[in-house]
């Protein structure tokens, strides 16, 4: 499915206590998979199946000729599905568009995209909110709304669904819209919510290989899988203890981007809290980044020289896609017998030969063989990961004080 390691001559303090410190945990987060206990927060590791999968298809037979899929959420309520869709995505699948800034030009782009497709049975809305009450949504909602109703009249709220907490407001306006509803497990918290209808409903419309994924999430609950995420947290906790404050994720192909984005959100709201469960001052923690090949010709430089407290997880995938024989040309004639693939490939290489010579501290992560499946795999390893590590730090994964303030200030300034 994947494969990670940790290299370098970074000498880290014992995970001794660390390991004995997690096994209750482990234990507790295990039964809540095995008895699917919906009253907890790691129920998000339990809740795909295929059964599910299966459940979601039947429900969603009327979208079968979409072509163009219109996704509005933010953070937790998008970010796992553009992270899944940029990476699987080719030119015969359903185009995607996600609004979730506040853009009046994203709406404007994809109104007048949408002016091509006569059909309203092509269109799909997914409109995502948890609470029901995420200003960015409801505002971007309300406009793209009134802008595909003046193009196809009221037959497109037939084509929209919302999901979301049951009984939220958004379940109210769906009923007397006649709308889809769907709601998402109570206690899944958005940045989690990749494994629940959040991502899972889209990823059907988009037509990708959904029972490989949520296969792959399966998988990444094995005792196997379990064992090597219980490795990977307690080396990464042994990391912030022993200084480093600063996480890179590399993904080494641009489809990788958005896998990094979800990682970025994961890792920064799950671990980045101001004070422990007991009250106390949060004392260590890492700012989460995301590079591509394009910052080897930037900050790679000063990876590079060594600054202190980086660590870094480079992600590639290995799916024998499509490539390109470079040929003869007057431009590079030194490079005529190589593909592209294998040039990229010795980048990649190189940039992790070159870390080794520097003595910097890395984990390589390669998403291989069933790529759908390797990325379900990936995504359930990586929520577990930071769960396992909160639990560590003595903080809570689950939620965003910080984030809530924000929402409460807009509210305010908004008169609301």
């Amino acid at each position: 499915m994947f494969e990670t390691t940790y290299l370098g001559t970074t000498k880290l303090p014992s995970t001794t206590a660390d390991e004995k410190r997690l096994a209750a945990y482990r234990m507790d987060v295990a039964r809540v998979v095995r008895e699917r206990d919906t009253t907890r927060p790691e129920y998000a590791l339990a809740h795909p199946t295929l059964p599910l999968v299966t459940s979601l298809r039947a429900q969603l037979r009327t979208f079968a000729s979409v072509r163009h899929v219109i996704v509005v959420g933010i953070g937790g309520s998008s970010l796992g599905l553009e992270a899944l869709h940029t990476t699987l995505a080719t030119d015969e699948h359903p185009k995607l568009t996600v609004l979730d800034m506040i853009t009046p030009a994203a709406l404007t782009a994809v109104s007048t995209a949408l002016r091509g497709v006569k059909k309203v049975s092509q269109v799909a809305v997914c409109i995502i909110s948890k609470s029901g009450t995420t200003t960015e949504t409801l505002a971007n909602a309300s406009v793209i709304l009134r802008l595909l109703e003046a193009q196809y009249g009221r037959d497109i709220h037939s084509r929209v669904i919302y999901i979301g907490n049951p009984g939220t407001p958004l379940a109210k306006v769906a009923k007397k819209q006649g709308s889809h509803y769907l709601p998402m497990p109570t206690m899944v918290g958005g940045r989690f919510s990749v494994t629940t209808e959040v991502a899972l409903v889209p990823l059907v419309l988009l037509n990708h290989a959904v029972e490989a994924i949520v296969s792959g999430m399966v998988r990444s609950n094995d005792s196997v899988a379990e064992e090597a995420v219980a490795v990977r947290s307690v080396q990464l906790h042994a990391f912030l203890r022993s200084g480093y404050r600063h996480f890179n994720f590399f993904a080494f192909e641009a489809r990788l981007y958005k896998l990094g984005c979800w990682y970025r959100q994961l890792f920064a709201e799950s671990l980045g809290k101001a004070t422990t469960r007991d009250g106390k001052p949060v004392k260590v923690g890492m700012l989460p980044t995301i590079s591509t090949p394009v910052e080897l010709h930037s900050v790679g430089q000063l990876y590079l020289a060594a600054f202190p407290g980086v660590l870094t997880e480079f992600v590639t995938v290995d799916d024998n896609g499509a490539d390109y024989k470079i040929g003869p040309t007057s431009i590079a004639p030194h490079l005529k017998k190589f593909t592209l693939e294998e040039v990229s490939t010795a980048l990649y290489g190189g940039v992790v030969s070159a870390y080794q010579a520097q003595g910097l501290p890395y984990r390589a992560t390669v998403l291989s063989e069933d790529v759908p499946a390797a990325l379900g795999y990936y995504l359930g390893a990586a929520m577990r990961e930071v769960m396992y590590v909160a639990h560590l730090m003595n903080v809570d994964a689950f939620d965003q004080p910080n984030v809530e303030l924000y929402k409460d200030k807009t509210r305010a300034l908004l008169g609301l």
